[in-house]
């Protein structure tokens, strides 16, 4: 896990919370989809009583680990095993709904640019993006689209990309790549929103503090991570509970795209 995202920092203050609660500590373990040793090293000590994976890809190695070993385990966000115990907010509501909310504001071509789909929070995102689409009967441009933006360079690039397109309106996956975006337009002197507006499918303290302020998608990531933790202990307790558990949100309009 990547502990500066504003995100996670704030869903592991909810599950410390709700550990505390009932008398649990907290271990955090770095694993991502090619380094699994600090989470096979605990395993295999026999240290922990649970695990919550906090965020989730496709054809994810610690689920096998993890079912290898027998450790009751609650995952953040969506995996097509509906057999495993979920805790995730309504990406796909939320990526649908910004997308029309801007058509209702006028934009018609809205470039969307995304994170590595490997990670199911973007690919669900970007699914919403194009329900969002089609609800307006408007096709997918895939001129329009970038994703798999990871560094500075492929951001750049994937902006000057869809710049060539002449959208309207860019739509980010995430409050990272909106900030960036933000500053990179401002240093070509592309007004927002006068000559583009501009979205997040993620709003944080980044968003909120730049000029002008980005509208975005607000998720409650502490009362996410809580109810991942209570999944977890009501698992370990041996209750039964609904094995996907999916959070509400809030669209929240600003400056960027008045």
């Amino acid at each position: 896990m990547q502990l500066d995202l504003p995100f996670l920092r704030k869903c592991m203050g909810g599950v410390c919370t709700m550990a505390a609660q009932r008398g649990y500590d907290l271990l955090l373990c770095y694993v991502s989809d090619t380094d699994t040793v600090q989470l096979e090293r605990q395993l295999a000590s026999h240290k922990v009583d649970g695990v919550i994976l906090s965020r989730t890809i496709s054809d994810d190695p610690c689920i096998d680990l993890l079912q290898q070993y027998g450790v009751p385990f609650v995952a953040i966000g969506r995996i097509e095993n509906d057999d495993i115990p979920q805790a995730d907010n309504d990406q796909l509501g939320a990526a649908s709904e910004m997308t029309r909310v801007l058509f209702q504001m006028g934009a018609r071509r809205i470039a969307y640019l995304g994170g590595s789909g490997t990670y199911t929070v973007n690919a669900d995102r970007l699914r919403g993006y194009l329900r969002g689409l089609a609800e307006f009967g408007v096709s997918a441009d895939q001129s329009l689209i970038r994703t798999g933006i990871e560094s500075d360079e492929q951001r750049t690039d994937a902006l000057e990309a869809v710049l060539e397109q002449h959208p309207d309106c860019l739509l980010c996956c995430d409050d990272r790549i909106a900030f960036d975006l933000m500053r990179e337009l401002r240093n070509r002197h592309i007004r927002v929103p006068e000559q583009l507006r501009l979205a997040s499918l993620y709003d944080s303290e980044l968003l909120a503090g730049t000029t002008p302020a980005v509208s975005a998608v607000q998720f409650d990531a502490e009362r996410l991570g809580s109810t991942a933790c209570r999944m977890l202990l009501d698992v370990m307790a041996g209750k039964d509970i609904p094995l996907r558990q999916v959070q509400g949100y809030q669209v929240i309009l600003r400056e960027s795209t008045k």
